[in-house]
This record gives structure tokens, sequence and C-alpha cells, in this order.
């Protein structure tokens, strides 16, 4: 477990973080508050390290005062330092194994197998990318890494009430030809998702999605679908929203629908919508969230690309590809 006293409103009474390899929403929401901290030459191992303690269940686990102290700690961690002192978990050598402890290690080693296990690459491939929030995370990190200077200009939640305002929203467009808007929507603890709107009104979907595809699948990058075989309406749905093909004004116009109804009263027409709209159409998925409680409510973020030419340049433009499919290209899948 991942403990941060700093966060103990977000996360009462204590602090403790959600377990950001299961939790969209709150992996992406930590990312988005943390990522100015973390160092640019590991980004991905301090990540994977903060996201391993998330979702370990072995006391007393990690605990900080601060992201900047839990960052500097998971920097050592990935750098393999010795001494690394705030990780009060790690057993000295010379120290005993009680019999409970011995039950946990096989459980754990059961379960991941060693090191190289493909078991392990595909766990660390989801994380990365067949997590909703860490995709989107992903894609935006690739793109500012690439010169693409993104840079958040609003921030806003909508829910009942609030169609005519999500509507506007999502139809957003860049002011000029020289940018490039990434919409960053999420369902709190639902689902994470891109669109990114070029200023000639092309619109693309990015995504991945928890237990189910890779943001590589959708995009039709390649075949890394992370779940059973892919059922004939994920198929569909591809096929009018992913590929990384711009979205028909037409499907585009079905999906602001389909978002304005999902929020517009309970969870229960959260379900009845996600069917049709192109995310997981999966019965258990859907059964899942007709069965949450409280409003339904979507935040869309929208990040400004203040120099897609250069991010495009540098990912190798193809002359084809929209910015968020060159950047997925960027990261290998293992």
């Amino acid at each position: 477990m991942l403990i941060i006293a700093e966060e103990k409103d977000a996360y009462p009474p204590n602090g403790q973080i959600p377990n950001m390899d299961t939790d969209a929403k709150a992996c992406g929401d930590i990312l988005t508050r943390i990522e100015p901290l973390l160092p640019t030459d590991l980004r991905a191992e301090v990540i994977g390290a903060l996201v391993t303690w998330s979702e370990s269940v072995l006391k007393p686990g990690q605990s900080f005062g601060t992201w900047a102290e839990a960052i500097t700690a998971a920097t050592r961690y990935a750098h393999s330092d010795p001494a690394l002192k705030t990780d009060d978990s790690q057993r000295r050598r010379d120290q005993a194994v009680d019999d409970d402890e011995v039950v946990k290690l096989k459980a754990a080693v059961g379960s991941t197998g060693k090191t190289g296990d493909p078991q392990i690459a595909l766990r660390d491939e989801s994380r990365r990318w067949a997590n909703c929030g860490m995709a989107a995370f992903q894609i935006r990190e690739l793109l500012h890494a690439a010169g693409g200077k993104p840079a958040s200009v609003s921030r806003e939640t909508y829910g009942t009430g609030g169609g005519d305002a999500l509507k506007k929203a999502l139809l957003v467009k860049p002011v000029g030809t020289a940018t490039v808007l990434l919409l960053d929507c999420q369902f709190p603890q639902v689902h994470n998702f891109i669109i990114e709107v070029h200023h000639d009104g092309s619109r693309y979907l990015a995504q991945g999605y928890q237990g189910t595809y890779f943001a590589h699948w959708w995009l039709g990058i390649n075949d890394s679908y992370s779940s059973k075989k892919p059922t004939p309406q994920i198929l569909a749905l591809r096929e009018r929203y992913g590929l990384g093909r711009a979205i028909s004004p037409e499907d585009y116009a079905t999906l602001l629908d389909g978002l304005v109804a999902a929020v517009s009263s309970d969870w229960q027409e959260t379900a009845n919508q996600w069917s049709a709209l192109p995310f997981n159409p999966d019965r258990q998925e859907i059964d899942g969230i007709r069965r949450r409680s409280g409003s339904p409510t979507l935040l869309v973020e929208v990040f400004e690309l203040g120099k897609p030419a250069v991010a495009r340049a540098a990912l190798g433009d193809n002359g084809v590809a929209s910015l968020s499919e060159l950047a997925t290209r960027g990261m290998a899948t293992a």
C-alpha cells in the first residue's frame, strides 16, 4: 500500500492511495498532479514503482508525508539504491521470515512468476496502455517529450443538467492552425479517453481500456488485444471511431448525444448508453456500471499543444497519422 499524508483529504482518513493499476480515475488524477515532480530520465520507472506500491496489500507498505518525498524514494528505488531507507517494507537479509509471510510470498511468486515471465510483461504492458488513465497520461507525456508543449487550459466537470455545456465543450476547436487540442475526458473511476482536435475539425479518439484492449489495438497499430477475442460489437465501434482515423461528423454527433445522455440522470442511464458508446460494450462491464451509486459526471480537461509540428517531426510523421497515434507508436507495448 502507498500512503501520502498530504492526500488525507482526498483519500481519508490517512491518505492511502487507491490501487492505481485498477482505479483509472485515481491514476489519471494523480499522474496529472505529480507530473511536474517526475524525473525526466526515469519517468516510466518511477511511475511503475508508485503503481506497484499502491497495489500492494502487504503491510506496513510505503508511507510518506508528500508526493515529493515518495517520488524521491521511487527514484532511488528505480536506481536500485541499496540504501533505500524509506522502504520500510524491505526485509533485512538477516531477518527471519515468519510462516504468514511465507504464504504471501509463495502466492506472489505463483501469480507473477520469475523475472522475464510473460505474465510480468503483460502486467506492465497493461499498466501502461490498457489502463485508460495511464494510456492518456502516456500520450500527453510522449507529446511533451517530443517538444509538443502541451498545457492545460481548462478543466470542467459536467453532470445532470449540463448537457448543452458538455456538448459545447466537446465541439471546441483550436483557435489557429498552429495548435492542436487534446480533450482529456474522464468518467470518474470508470473510463478515461482522449479526443484529439485539429483546426479543420478533424477529431481522433485515443484510448486503452483496463483488462480489455491496449491503445495500440484501438488505434490499429498492432493486434495487442489484452482480453479474450474481441467481440463483433467492439470491432464495429473501432471501425467507426478508432483505427487512427478521423471520426466522421455523423459519428461524432452520435458520440456527443450518447455522452450527454450518459450523464443526464443516473448510472442506470449511463449503463443504457454504454453499449453504443465507443469504449467497452462488454455485458459484465455494463452491469458493473449499472450497480454504481451516486450521479455520473464527465470531467473534460483541455490541453493545448503549442508546437504540434515539432512533436510530429520528432515522432516520425508519416503525413497521415494523428499525434495520438504517433505518440502511441513511440512506445512499445512490452
